[in-house]
């Protein structure tokens, strides 16, 4: 993240006093250690935990039903198709953040194989898509909980307070996150594990009761719940050894990622059935509640822990992609506080996606239109890695990921 010199000019009135206190008189990137040195604030786990966080959210606690309602158990085969291009971009993304770790900018990922203006372009739809994800994770918790006043306002009232969180600073939001992280991801091992005992054979006949390629139709949704791992590249200049912690947690994302959404898929529609599935709104929730009884209300605990991990993860990730682009053009974007913060950018985002909550809180609808904004960054994300990297085993795996990404994409629109 870009840094700024010390103080700046005074203003008047309640809002500047606000950004003034704020900004602190002081925008620096990196706070000094005692030595002088410069000590940055995020560390593996904090990426880590926000590639798992972003990607790990609200889906994996909705979609297994809404696959299964589409596609029957063959709904497994889109979770692997998705996971197939999760991993090939993923690894693109890895391979050009080793490369380009000291520019500290997910955008300049793109400009050193595209045009100004394609880049531009690309960055803009993944902004978009940034907004669209903190809105649809909003969205599954006003679906999912209910307080007494309307779901668009609470999911408003959400989005706002995680943006108070972030203006609190990077490192306090990492250190959320990790926490969150930690909270969700132990319980989805656990559950996968329970429901082991109770799969039969019988529960994944007929395999594709809509047809053999009606997986392809449930795929646009299930990638939703594999959007997200890039967050961990994100924030890579205000990491310590970004050459290396940021390849490093990119891997580990994928591992867990993959790991626990085809185990726990199997044993969902192995355990209970895909028509049981498709008949509720909480396919996790149902699925324990069914051979444990009393403990499904534990499991709704877990998906808002970790919807509002995913919120967090995206609404910083997005913020810090926005700074970065539009703090080219304008230096207020590139302006921090002296918690590391870019305090429009958060603003902007928090602001808009409370604005359009309050409008459209549809969750398929944000869910569809989220992940069409980010397979398009995703495709392009292969490409310059082919373009980029001159190595057969990285050309073979960015044209796999062009292909199943592209996949995706143009089945949404049939």
């Amino acid at each position: 993240m870009r840094g700024r010199g010390p103080g700046h000019d005074a203003h008047t009135g309640a809002a500047f006093g606000v950004l003034r206190l704020l900004y602190g008189g002081s925008c620096t990137a990196h706070t000094k250690s005692v030595n002088g040195e410069d000590k940055k604030p995020l560390r593996l786990p904090d990426l880590v935990s926000l590639g798992v966080g972003g990607t790990i959210g609200s889906g994996i606690f909705v979609v297994p039903a809404v696959s299964a309602a589409m596609a029957g158990p063959s709904s497994l085969l889109a979770w692997a198709l998705c996971a197939v291009s999760f991993g090939c971009v993923l690894a693109c993304l890895m391979w050009l953040s080793r490369r380009y770790a000291d520019t500290g900018a997910f955008y300049t990922l793109f400009t050193k194989a595209f045009s100004e203006r394609l880049s531009g372009a690309i960055i803009v739809c993944y902004i978009l898509s940034g907004i669209l994800g903190v809105a649809t994770i909003a969205a599954a918790i006003g679906d999912s909980v209910s307080v007494g006043i309307p779901a668009p306002v609470l999911e408003a009232l959400v989005v706002i307070a995680f943006g108070m969180l972030n203006l609190l600073g990077v490192a306090l939001s990492a250190w959320v996150e990790d926490a969150l992280t930690i909270l969700k991801i132990l319980p989805l091992l656990i559950i996968t594990l329970l429901l082991l005992p109770f799969i039969s054979e019988s529960n994944f006949i007929p395999f594709s009761p809509h047809g053999s390629l009606a997986f392809l139709s449930s795929a646009v949704v299930v990638y939703w719940c594999f959007t997200g791992f890039e967050l961990s590249a994100i924030p890579s200049k205000p990491v310590n050894d970004p050459d290396r912690a940021v390849p490093l947690s990119l891997l580990y994302v994928f591992a867990i990622v993959t790991a626990i959404y085809l185990s726990l898929n199997f044993s969902l529609i192995g355990s209970v059935g895909s028509e049981a599935l498709a008949s509720t709104a909480s396919p996790i929730s149902y699925a324990v509640e069914h051979f444990y009884s009393g403990w499904g209300v534990v499991v709704l605990a877990i998906a808002m822990i970790s919807m509002l991990s995913a919120l967090n993860a995206y609404l910083l990730g997005t913020s810090l992609v926005m700074e970065s682009f539009f703090g080219r053009y304008n230096p207020a974007f590139a302006r921090e506080s002296r918690w590391h913060v870019p305090v429009l950018a958060v603003l902007i985002c928090t602001a808009v996606t409370a604005i359009l909550l309050l409008i459209m809180n549809r969750f398929v609808f944000l869910a569809s239109a989220s992940v069409i904004s980010t397979l398009i960054p995703y495709v392009f994300l292969c490409v310059a890695a082919f373009r980029l990297i001159d190595s057969r085993w990285v050309k073979a795996t960015a044209i796999v990921g062009i292909v199943s990404t592209a996949t995706v994409l143009i089945t949404s629109f049939i």
